[in-house]
């Protein structure tokens, strides 16, 4: 009876370390899925933090060429201008007698 006594002791020992066994990995499990989510929050906001950057670096970028493009377009198209009044102040009269030939039919 004894040894049967000892045995049920035992027994309920060993379930009671199972159950604590069995709540520390609940509790290890619980700490391992906050610290997965306080590292997947940290990742996200890094990621994001750095898409941020690159966005404003593009659009920096992006301004500065469109500027440097309108710069280089003002600057051909007033090229093209003093180029077309040169012509027309060497070759008014030249064109207006043209233009009137044709109109007369000459």
């Amino acid at each position: 009876m004894e040894q049967m006594e000892t045995v049920i002791t035992r027994l309920s020992e060993i379930e009671g370390a199972a159950v604590h066994l069995e709540e520390l990995a609940a509790e290890q499990k619980k700490e391992l899925a906050a610290e997965y989510e306080r590292k997947t929050e940290a990742f996200d906001r890094e990621i994001d933090a750095q898409t941020e950057e690159k966005l404003k670096q593009l659009k920096e970028r992006l301004m500065r060429e469109a500027k440097e493009n309108l710069v280089a377009m003002r600057s051909e198209t007033e090229r093209e201008l003093a180029a077309m009044e040169e012509e027309y102040e060497q070759n008014h009269g030249k064109m207006a007698a043209e233009i009137l030939k044709r109109m007369i039919g000459e």
